[in-house]
C-alpha cells in the first residue's frame, strides 16, 4: 500500500477524496501559484488553469512528493478537471 500523509486514510485505511483534496488542492495551488478558490471540481485543467503537457508532467512528480509515494506517469490520463485530477489520485492511492 501506498504511503500517504497522517490522516489522508478512511476508517479501513484507504485514503477517500475528501481527505486527499486538502492536500492536493495545497500542493496544486503552490505548484502553479494560483488562488485555491479557483480550484473547484469542474476548473478544466487546460481552459482554467492553463496547465500544459509540461506542467502536468511536473505536477504529477510534485503531488507525487508531496503524498510521499510515486504517480505512475498514466495517473493523468482522461483527467479533464481539477475533480478528475483528485479523484485520479485517490483512486491510485488506495491501488
Amino acid at each position: 500500500m501506498s504511503s500517504v500523509p497522517e490522516g489522508s486514510t478512511g476508517p479501513a485505511g484507504p485514503p477517500r477524496v475528501d481527505t486527499v483534496e486538502p492536500l492536493l488542492r495545497t500542493v496544486v495551488s503552490r505548484h502553479l501559484d494560483v488562488d485555491p478558490a479557483r480550484l473547484v471540481p469542474e476548473a478544466a485543467l487546460g481552459d482554467d488553469l492553463c496547465i500544459d503537457s509540461l506542467d502536468a508532467a511536473e505536477l504529477v512528480i510534485v503531488v507525487g512528493d508531496a503524498l510521499g509515494t510515486e504517480l505512475a506517469d498514466d495517473v493523468l490520463d482522461g483527467v479533464r478537471t481539477y475533480g478528475d485530477l483528485t479523484c485520479a489520485v485517490a483512486a491510485r492511492l488506495r491501488d
